[in-house]
């Protein structure tokens, strides 16, 4: 009932001169229900359409098979809601190995760019290569030093050290006070402990192990590591790799809620609960909470309390405080957060502590399995009565 079909088919990346991803204008298009839908009046009023909402079937959750819609969710799976580029340095080619997820070939760089196009993905630059200007299919390179004189790569980096406390000055050849193992000054003998605040650096050069040249600037080359030869810093090209980034995630993880209340109500209801949406209640202090879920059961009496919610940086202390005020003060026989975001660290055990059962779930269709498990289990302890 609610989902909206977005692409014609599960080609969904391949480029067609009339049509590209038309439906995405922004990653809510995504959520939202279909227009040519009658919708109740009061839906209408409590879900506008222009907010975006979790997208699921009337009487089951399951996932699109949209390619796009698919790609979205996996994007949401990572830390940083960002798809990085893997690089075959010796073969010269791209890979984006989340487009293997959805069944697409990993270098469909195309796809990404469409999604680009449409507004769903940030594309920045995530990488700059300098790529070999006779052989530019290989992005396999190094930096070579060679001495200016005799063109020797046995070239060595030295440098001058400076004991700041005794005024023992010494090179890297005689002395290192950047070898931890012997980190005592040979002239005064105390122990450098902190090289940086300890030592000074005053001088830096080259010296050539062959002709035993001193210079200051070495003669810096790039190697082509897989046709064995150098190329010149300024000849060579550059090749830009890109990241791509899922556009207003926090839209896409605080997406609206309303279905899955309804699809709660009808499951507590189901296990002859008296449940309610969005409702105050007074707690024994007399003051007022709003309780996105509250459900009694009809033949014990006993008490649930369901708080949902969903911060793109993850559920931390301050979310279970704001729960704690209320539980505390109504008393019920349970409670529960459901979340389709991380629990970030601690809040398990305060969770704990306090009696409140947490649900953490990728998606509103494992979460309402979970709840689902969790309230049949407390039902059949009550002895099933329904």
């Amino acid at each position: 009932m609610f989902r909206k079909k977005l692409l014609h088919n599960d080609a969904s990346f391949e480029k067609k001169p009339d049509h590209k991803l038309s439906g995405f204008r922004d990653i809510s298009s995504i959520f939202k229900a279909k227009s040519n839908e009658s919708v109740p009046e009061s839906d209408v009023e409590s879900s506008p359409v222009e907010k975006p909402s979790i997208m699921f079937e009337s009487d089951s959750f399951k996932p699109s098979t949209s390619k796009a819609v698919k790609l979205i969710q996996e994007v949401q799976k990572l830390t940083d809601r960002t798809i990085k580029p893997f690089v075959d340095y010796n073969e010269g080619r791209l890979f984006y190995p989340i487009l293997s997820k959805i069944g697409e070939a990993q270098d469909n760089v195309s796809c990404l760019d469409d999604l680009v196009s449409d507004g769903i993905l940030d594309k920045k630059i995530y990488e700059k290569l300098i790529v070999c200007p006779i052989h530019p299919d290989t992005f396999s390179s190094s930096v070579r030093l060679y001495c200016p004189s005799c063109h020797s790569m046995g070239v060595e980096k030295l440098n001058l050290f400076e004991h700041k406390k005794c005024g023992y000055i010494t090179d890297s050849n005689n002395f290192d006070f950047t070898d931890q193992a012997n980190s005592n000054c040979p002239s005064c003998k105390k122990q450098i402990k902190n090289f940086e605040k300890e030592i000074r650096v005053p001088a830096m050069w080259y010296q050539c192990n062959d002709c035993s040249e001193k210079f200051d600037n070495a003669v810096i080359k790039l190697h082509c590591r897989k046709h064995e030869h150098d190329f010149d810093t300024n000849s060579g090209q550059f090749v830009t790799t890109f990241s791509y980034k899922l556009k207003n995630s926090d839209i896409s993880i605080n997406s609206d809620t309303n279905q899955i209340k309804d699809e709660l109500l009808k499951l507590l209801r189901g296990f002859n609960f008296d449940a309610k949406l969005n409702i105050s209640i007074k707690g024994k202090s007399g003051n007022i909470h709003e309780i996105p879920i509250y459900a009694k059961s009809k033949t014990t009496g006993e008490s649930i309390l369901i708080f949902i919610r969903n911060q793109p940086t993850g559920i931390d202390q301050s979310d279970m405080n704001s729960i704690l005020v209320p539980k505390l003060d109504i008393d019920p026989t349970n409670t529960l957060l459901v979340t389709v975001s991380e629990i970030n660290d601690g809040v398990e055990n305060l969770a704990q502590h306090y009696g409140i059962h947490l649900i953490s779930e990728l998606d509103f269709t494992q979460i309402l399995s979970r709840v689902e498990e969790f309230v049949s289990e407390w039902h059949s302890k009550n002895g099933g009565k329904k």
